[in-house]
Formats: C-alpha cells, structure tokens, sequence
C-alpha cells in the first residue's frame, strides 16, 4: 500500500519521498489508521519489520493537527515511549527527526538513556519537551528527583516490549503507570507475546485492538549451527582464531553490554 493512501500532511509526506518510503510494510498498513482513530493497539511483528515508523508517522501526522489548536501553549510531555534499550531509544529519536524535518516547528524530542549526563537530560526536560523517548530505569531515577512531569501523557507506547520482560520491568512499569493520567491512547509493540507480556498488556489496557502480522520471510533451512563451550578469559582470543581461520569476511557479533 503506498503511503500516499494515508494522506499524511505535506511535510510529512515529503520526508517520506525524500527518504525514499513509497510503499508500506504489512505491520504500517494496518497500525497506522488504527493510531489515527484513537485505538489501543497490540501489535505483533517480526524486528525489522517496519514497526517503529509505524508508530512515529502518525504521532507526528496527530501532533501537527494539535499544534493548530494549541499553537500558543507551552510545550508539555504528550507522548511517553518506553524501548529495552540505548540503541533503540536513540533509533526511536532519530526517526521522529527524519519525519519532522520540514516541519516549521519540529517537535522537541528528548532522549532519556542511562550512561550520559543525568544532569543534561534533566535540563532538557525541564526546558520544555513534547516526545519523551526512554529506557525505564534512567526514567525512574528522574522520576525519583521529581523533576518530571508526566500528568499529561495523551500517548504511552511501549516498544519491542517482549525484550523488556528479561530486565525486571514489570516492577518498573508499574511505578511509571501510577503517576500517568489513566486517560491516554496506549501502544504496544512486540515480537512475540509471551504469557508474562499479555499479563503487563493487561495492566496498561483492557481495550485493545491485537494486530498480528505473520514472519513474511520464512527461516532460512541451509543453517549450520554449533556451539563452541569456551571459559570468559579465551572468549575473544577463540574468536579472531574462528575469524582468521576460516577467513570469515562478514559476521555478527552480539555482546551482553557494550
């Protein structure tokens, strides 16, 4: 379905042609007129499927019909989005940007991430924000300070929400949701739906819409897999041996923290 089907405003269209976003992903086809009306949302796709879009155009595309009626009103939190990490927050920031940029007032985003200046980021808060993008835990500490103000949330998003379940979120998300108004649109992203995922989803929303959206590839067959066990200290010097070997010219690494 292309985009121009959604009839976004013109700015926001012309991000879209400019970053070359033509036609939309399973996942934005169906998401994108459901955020529009007003819908709660449990979305399920696969990463990389276009999820993050799917959210941020139309937050973007209602932003811009609020500004019309609140041109002259000081900036307040309106949109609250949680992610299980540093990366994907600041993938979440730089794609409200992307969209936003012919905008003749941009929405100011900030980014709330642990492992940068507390102190910078409480000062960008209390300047003034629209879009709070977070991991939990660095929000909690400014929440700890009172130096946040989240009783005007309109829209609370949880992001690859499954991945939080390993990092003691629930516990967090329920001191979050205490302090947010219980009158806002709620928007669920997740991978997967483990039975400790639909259990949080109930806390957050009663009345959801649950869009599925199927793995369009299918697992690739012709993979070899092995399992090498190998103590902490010969981790990195057996794999350059693997690398330098078997002359591997592509590969991934993934690491438990930076």
């Amino acid at each position: 379905m292309s985009f121009d089907k959604f009839c976004f405003d013109e700015k926001i269209t012309k991000a879209l042609v400019k970053n070359e976003y033509i036609q939309s992903t399973p996942i934005q086809k169906e998401v994108i007129p459901l955020i529009l009306k007003g819908d709660d949302i449990m979305a399920r796709a696969q990463t990389g499927s276009g999820k993050t879009a799917s959210f941020v155009l139309p937050l973007l595309e209602l932003w811009i019909e609020r500004q019309k009626t609140y041109l002259k009103k000081k900036a307040y939190i309106s949109t609250l989005i949680l992610t299980p990490t540093r990366d994907l927050t600041i993938q979440v920031t730089e794609t409200f940007k992307l969209f936003s940029e012919y905008f003749e007032k941009q929405p100011k985003v900030v980014t709330i991430i642990g492992g940068l200046s507390i102190g910078e980021q409480l000062l960008e808060v209390q300047k003034g924000c629209d879009i709070v993008v977070a991991t939990s835990g660095r929000l909690l500490d400014i929440m700890d300070k009172g130096q946040i103000n989240l009783s005007k949330v309109e829209y609370f998003i949880l992001d690859e929400a499954d991945k939080m379940l390993d990092l003691g979120f629930a516990d967090e998300l329920d001191k979050i949701l205490e302090i947010l108004p219980s009158t806002r649109q709620n928007l669920m992203f997740s991978a997967t739906y483990p039975q400790k995922m639909l259990s949080i989803a109930s806390k957050i929303t009663t009345n959801h819409t649950k869009v599925t959206i199927e793995n369009e590839t299918p697992t690739v067959q012709n993979i070899n897999q092995r399992v090498l066990e190998v103590n902490k200290e010969n981790r990195s010097p057996l794999l350059q041996h693997l690398i330098r070997t078997h002359k591997w010219e592509r590969v991934l690494v993934f690491m438990a923290n930076k």
